[in-house]
């Protein structure tokens, strides 16, 4: 099998060799196409990032948005006194401006409620011209207007959108929103601004491309100054990074052609392809370089870079990609999309450096712009690298001790805690945070509120109707954290003088007293959802994720009648489900990436343990290292971070394979095991020294983000990957040399006994 493999390796190459202007021509064309799908890339920050659509989860979310949660924008007025005339007849001129657009299905705000109350009292819906009368009108509302008038200097209006309006619309209604505001001339001292977290999540929008641009752009230099470095003894050194960045087109071509949206997690693919790329087509510029310092001519070594280099590459892009797949297990739909986006970058960045890096080097060696190196020494890197690898190689205990510390941080992960809340995902300082946080503080808006969903054939049954009660009145007396239930029961109770309906009938009689937009806020049209409402005391996540637990438990243990189901609903059920996802998963995504992997090392290697196990346990081990990082670090899990062990190994094993690979190479010339680590590690030291410098560029580059999010991410990665640098060259080795010395003097025994 491996002289079949190695045949068809060196098929390739001589593939290569034959059709280079072919390959470059077809690689000319797959840029354009490339270039073309990647503007069909569109931004994703809703329901459909955190719950894939067919699942009864989204449907039943989806039911709730349409019929109890419509898309809104928030509108802050702030002046000296908001119950001036001139300033409600400002918001009153601001409010037919919006209504212009068909797309806008209602406008509500202090002004509409002064007009209505005028005309109950004067039978017009005029503004009063005094500010007392004024005054008058509205104090007897004054907990109706408690949320559209906090005090007396803000009020707030609500733009509420047709119910078919779609998320791509929302930008252009948003730009007139803010067009209206700015035609609509305001008193002196009031200003008026769009606020809101629908406003908000539309910045955030904006925030994510600029900042995926601005990343992009640190990893090119990022990458530059590492490949300078640390490539400076290959000709053309900074080749890799232009080949990696027409398979970052490809890739971002892919994307746009599948339809994989950009979200705040699968942000961080464009880093990552740059690093992992350029790491790829180091180890075949590298590999090129070496035949043709050796004295090959260009056609030679371009079939024996293939055939030498490219099955430890390949293994190496397998493994990853297994190690990826546990990512595609996740429930949550970015985790998933950036779990895809990752395999199909890695797969698309080898094929890039295989074929089109091969091709330029031998066609720029043809012409003479390559450079031969006869005779130069081993480099400085390569001796500091080889007697590191010597040192640990006599000192097995080495190995001993990390287990021991990986041990430790696996019983610390327990620890580390869980981020749901995906507003601290964001920047901070976006002016649309900071105002939806100045407009949470002004009307004392709880973010965590949450909702029970009820399903059944009639909400509005007499036995629906007491069973909503009982929950509301329990919830209200045993939960200390809930500050607030509102539901269609209490609903029917403030318009029949603070008691229950008590048939169905009479049940019927009081909701059609009260206001329809009111009913809406608690059952739908057809009365077979309905929803509870509770508002809860501002709390950690741990403590808000047990709040929602002892409300499920609630339901679970007083259920309603048969026939009738109750759950969470809304934001509450994505919290939830995300939670226990990133909970319960991060381990299950490592223990099954490394399982992958091993299972995939044991058939490439044909059942030779010794090459499956010992890369695998060199990058398990820097797993539990990280988990150790994360909790003295007093970092929290996010969406992002719970792929942090697949990342882990999947990329950190490359190191450990590509050095291996080259030990064997250099065992099967007779060395002895001790003397062929020394020599590998000072051959391909310094290709994986500067393909770790350039992962860890990518990952730099992440760490600039502005995005709570991918800074974390990207910094706690960049430790994992020098910790993946340091087990290739400190724990592998003696590990490797130990393992296959036993298992070599094994096997001799056994044929020894045998003969």
């Amino acid at each position: 099998m491996v002289v079949l493999l190695s045949g068809i390796w060196e098929a390739i190459g001589r593939l290569i060799k034959s059709n280079t202007y072919f390959i470059l021509l077809a690689a000319l064309v797959l840029i354009v196409l490339g270039a073309a799908y990647a503007g069909k890339i569109y931004m994703a920050t809703g329901t459909e990032t955190l719950v894939f659509k067919d699942t009864q989860i989204y449907k039943d979310i989806d039911y709730y948005n349409e019929h109890f949660q419509s898309t809104t924008f928030l509108i802050l007025i702030t002046s000296d006194d908001v119950l001036d005339p001139l300033v409600l007849e400002a918001m009153d001129d601001m409010d037919r401006q919006i209504r212009a657009n068909p797309k806008v299905a209602n406008v509500t705000g202090l002004h509409t409620l002064v007009q209505q109350a005028y005309l109950k009292a004067n039978g017009t819906d005029d503004i009063p011209s005094n500010r007392a009368d004024i005054g008058r009108l509205v104090a007897p509302y004054a907990e109706a207007f408690s949320f559209i008038m906090p005090n007396e200097h803000h009020a707030i209006m609500t733009v509420e959108l047709l119910g078919t309006v779609e998320e791509k619309d929302e930008p252009a209604i948003l730009d007139d929103i803010k067009r209206a505001i700015q035609w609509s001339p305001m008193p002196p001292g009031t200003s008026a601004v769009v606020t809101g977290k629908t406003a908000m999540m539309l910045e955030i929008q904006k925030q994510m491309m600029s900042s995926t641009t601005v990343m992009m752009a640190s990893a090119v230099i990022f990458m530059v100054l590492a490949l300078w470095l640390t490539f400076g003894h290959a000709g053309w050194r900074l080749l890799p990074l232009p080949i990696v960045l027409v398979g970052i087109i490809y890739t971002a071509g892919t994307m746009g052609l599948t339809g994989i949206p950009l979200t705040m997690v699968s942000m961080a693919v464009f880093p990552i392809m740059i690093g992992l790329g350029v790491e790829y087509a180091i180890q075949f510029h590298n590999r090129m370089m070496e035949e043709l310092n050796s004295g090959k001519d260009p056609g030679d070594a371009v079939v024996s870079t293939v055939r030498n280099i490219a099955p430890p590459v390949f293994y190496s892009m397998m493994t990853t990609c297994l190690g990826f797949t546990s990512i595609l297990q996740s429930p949550i739909p970015m985790i998933y999309d950036f779990g895809r986006m990752c395999i199909i970058g890695i797969v698309v960045c080898f094929l890039t450096a295989l074929f089109l890096l091969t091709s330029v080097l031998y066609t720029m060696a043809r012409a003479g712009r390559v450079k031969k190196r006869q005779g130069s020494g081993p480099r400085g890197l390569e001796r500091a690298i080889g007697l590191i690898a010597e040192g640990t190689t006599k000192r097995p205990a080495v190995v001993v001790i990390a287990l021991l510390a990986m041990v430790v941080g696996y019983s610390l992960d327990p620890l580390v805690g869980v981020e749901v809340d995906s507003s601290t995902y964001v920047p901070q300082d976006l002016p649309s945070v900071v105002l939806f946080r100045t407009l949470n503080a002004i009307v004392g808006y709880k973010t965590n509120d949450m909702a029970v969903q009820i399903k059944g054939p009639d909400i509005m049954s007499a036995d629906t109707i007491r069973w909503i009660d009982d929950l509301e009145t329990y919830e209200r007396q045993n939960n200390q954290d809930v500050l607030s239930v509102s539901s269609i029961a209490s609903l029917l109770k403030q318009h029949n003088n603070g008691t229950l309906p008590d048939t169905s009938a009479a049940i019927i009689g009081v909701a059609e007293r009260i206001p329809e937009e009111r009913m809406k806020l608690y059952v739908d049209d057809f009365y077979t959802t309905g929803v509870v409402r509770m508002t809860l005391k501002d709390h950690t996540t741990n403590m808000l994720i047990d709040n929602l637990e002892r409300i499920q438990r609630d339901l679970e243990f007083y259920p309603p009648h048969a026939g009738t189901s109750a759950s969470l609903g809304g934001e509450s059920q994505v919290t939830l489900m995300m939670f226990n996802s990133m909970t319960s998963d991060r381990l299950k995504m490592t223990a099954y990436s490394g399982l992958c992997v091993l299972i995939c090392l044991l058939l490439v290697y044909r059942g030779d343990w010794v090459k499956a196990v010992v890369p695998v346990i060199a990058v398990i081990i820097v797993t539990g290292l990280s988990c150790m990082v994360m909790f003295l670090l007093h970092m929290t899990y996010t969406p992002l971070l719970v792929t942090l062990g697949a990342l882990t190994i999947g990329i950190g094993i490359d190191f450990s394979i590509l050095h291996m690979e080259r030990y064997y190479e250099e065992k099967a010339k007779g060395l002895p095991p001790a003397e062929a680590m020394r020599i590998a590690t000072g051959k391909i030291g310094n290709a994986i020294f500067s393909s770790a410098s350039t992962v860890t560029a990518g990952f730099g580059a992440l760490a600039m983000s502005s995005f709570p999010i991918l800074s974390n991410f990207g910094l706690i990665t960049i430790i994992d990957f020098l910790l993946a640098l340091g087990s290739a060259f400190m724990i592998m080795p003696p590990l490797l040399v130990t393992l296959d010395t036993w298992n070599s003097n094994r096997i001799a025994r056994r044929r020894e006994a045998a003969a």
